[in-house]
C-alpha cells in the first residue's frame, strides 16, 4: 500500500471520527483523497467531499 493511500485512509478516518461509511463509498473518498494528496490540492477533503462523506457515515456507535 502506498504511503499517499496511506495517508489519504488516516485523512478521512480522522474525519469520520468514529463514523463508518460503506465499502464502496468509504473506497471512493480514499481515492478522491489520494488523488488530491498526489496533485498536491488543498484542502485536501474540500467541502465537496466532506458532504458526500457526511451524507453516507453512520452515526458514531455509542460505547
Amino acid at each position: 500500500m502506498s504511503l499517499f493511500w496511506e495517508a489519504a485512509e488516516a485523512l478521512v478516518a480522522d474525519y469520520l471520527n468514529g463514523r463508518t461509511l460503506p465499502e464502496a463509498v468509504h473506497k471512493a473518498a480514499v481515492q478522491a483523497a489520494r488523488t488530491r494528496l498526489l496533485n498536491g490540492d488543498v484542502p485536501i477533503l474540500d467541502e465537496k467531499l466532506r458532504s458526500d462523506i457526511d451524507s453516507e457515515a453512520s452515526k458514531p456507535t455509542s460505547p
